[in-house]
């Protein structure tokens, strides 16, 4: 899904920003509901873009490439580069 390539893209290249944290929990929790974010910390902490990736996000499940599969695969690659346990 684009929208999941975008944000790892976006962790990859600033791996270590307490923003990426967040944007990797809103991953998470656009893949599965075990995963929650703080809408203050989203509206406080992240800057415009991220902000809109995270919107996207709250629209998975409307994005025209949804996949099952991919939400599976970035929880998968979340957790094999500690962004989740």
């Amino acid at each position: 899904m684009v929208i999941i390539d975008t944000v790892i893209s976006i962790l990859k290249e600033h791996r270590h920003s307490g923003s990426s944290q967040l944007l990797a929990d809103a991953l998470a929790s656009a893949c599965s509901s075990k995963y929650k974010i703080a809408m203050l910390d989203a509206s406080t902490r992240l800057d415009g873009p991220s902000k809109k990736l995270v919107i996207e996000l709250m629209n998975i499940a409307q994005q025209p490439d949804f996949s099952n599969a991919d939400q599976d695969n970035a929880l998968k690659w979340l957790r094999d580069n500690q962004f989740i346990e």
